[in-house]
């Protein structure tokens, strides 16, 4: 049956974004998780599509790309680009050093373990690392490549109304060709990571800006957000192509702007339904809604608490017994369970207090 599209103006209490919210933090957990889940053969079935969770990064790119050009277009012309970017940096870094701080202090008190070196330390804390393995907390690549994305969309909502579009769209030209341009030039070097202004130039903005034209079509409420019967079986099939695409290759996660072009085209499209889905009289379940409330504190906590779960398992012995296959199943609703709550009592009050 077809969904039956509302009539009302464009909604601002947007449910089935936080949806897809949670689903994306879900899919980073797995892919982190399926590591841990191969050691019971019954639960390494799942490994084959656990490893491609880290597509989930590629849908909060375009996530954050919707919802950031949104902002900037309500706070920037009326209280300036400071404005803004203080907002977006509250955002990111008081959700992030409360949770570093948990991790140095289990680090020293509990595992009894030193801390990272000073540099990296501090790096980290500023979030200056745009690579992932030099950062103290892994998943923190991507809020710095976060607030690089801001300042692109603050520079950009400075500009008159009428070419903002105009300007997004050339920046993902400059990033498209550069990218492009590299890999035909030299391949090896790109998939090695030595591409010029790998980070100055990342494809990975591609998915963001992308997400930013979106929310210019969902504003001026373009009509493919109105026909669910249409749109969202071509953006299902989109999802399966991009999907499918990224997965032909390990230089699809490797190289950016592959990246952005398979993975990062999945993103999109389940955001493309995640909107339209909004124009329907469903909801999607309140749990996944929690969930997506709570993802910035379980995509940040998930590698911690996964590390921690992996020695309490080594030092129970419980490799090889009947035990640990509840024991796995758990780990991931334990997570889960401390990020909400985690999220309650920490991340939201914080974030209340500041904003």
């Amino acid at each position: 049956m077809e969904l039956m599209a509302a009539q009302n103006p464009v909604k601002n209490d947007l449910h089935w974004i936080q949806a897809l919210r949670g689903i994306a933090a879900l899919m980073v957990l797995f892919f982190h998780m399926h590591p841990h889940w191969d050691l019971v053969p019954i639960l390494s079935l799942t490994s084959g599509l656990a490893r491609w969770g880290f597509s989930g990064v590629d849908i909060f790119f375009a996530l954050s790309g919707f919802v950031v050009y949104r902002s900037a277009q309500r706070t920037v012309p009326m209280r300036g680009i400071w404005a803004f970017t203080k907002k977006r940096l509250l955002r990111i870094y008081l959700g992030y050093w409360p949770v570093l701080l948990a991790i140095a202090l289990v680090t020293v008190y509990v595992h009894q373990e030193q801390l990272p070196a000073l540099e990296k330390m501090v790096f980290s804390t500023l979030l200056l690392y745009p690579n992932i393995w030099d950062n103290w907390l892994s998943p923190a690549w991507s809020l710095t490549m976060e607030i690089y994305f801001y300042l692109w969309i603050g520079l950009i909502a400075l500009l008159p109304a009428r070419y903002q579009i105009k300007a997004i769209i050339w920046v993902m030209s400059v990033l498209a060709a550069w990218g492009i341009g590299w890999l035909l030039v030299d391949p090896a070097g790109v998939v090695e990571g030595r591409q010029p202004l790998r980070y100055l130039l990342t494809g990975l903005g591609l998915e963001f800006l992308a997400g930013a034209l979106l929310a210019h079509f969902y504003t001026i409420r373009a009509g493919f957000f109105m026909r669910p019967g249409s749109t969202i079986p071509l953006c299902v099939l989109l999802m399966i192509a991009g999907l499918s695409l990224g997965m032909t290759s390990p230089f699809f996660d490797r190289v950016e702007v592959l990246r952005a072009i398979s993975f990062g085209l999945m993103g999109l499209s389940a955001l493309v339904v995640a909107l339209t889905l909004e124009q329907t009289r469903y909801s999607p379940p309140r749990w996944l809604v929690a969930v997506g409330d709570a993802s910035y504190s379980l995509y940040l906590l998930h590698t911690f608490l996964l590390d921690w779960a992996g020695r309490l398992r080594v030092q129970w012995a419980l490799d090889g017994t009947p035990a640990v296959l509840p024991y796995l199943l758990a780990m991931p609703v334990c997570i889960v369970l401390i990020s909400l709550l985690w999220y309650r009592w920490i991340e939201k009050p914080i974030m209340k207090a500041a904003l």
